[in-house]
């Protein structure tokens, strides 16, 4: 599988945005939010919490599929 990302211009914020591509299919979109951020997907199957000494981070699976 090939992920491609992309930043551009969120119409509605009016902020940079990242869109997520797989095989040039548009996949999952991270946004900015109040809180943090905001992953957007369809294909999102499971959200993850890693932690590397000094470095949480999240795993979001994508399916290949709509997940609804």
């Amino acid at each position: 599988m090939d992920y491609e990302f992309r930043v551009v211009s969120h119409t509605i914020l009016g902020k940079q945005a990242v869109e997520c591509w797989r095989d040039g299919e548009f996949v999952a979109g991270i946004y900015p939010h109040l809180d943090g951020i905001r992953i957007v997907s369809k294909f999102m199957t499971d959200v993850s919490k890693e932690t590397e000494p000094g470095l949480p981070s999240a795993i979001v699976k994508l399916g290949k599929k709509p997940a609804f």
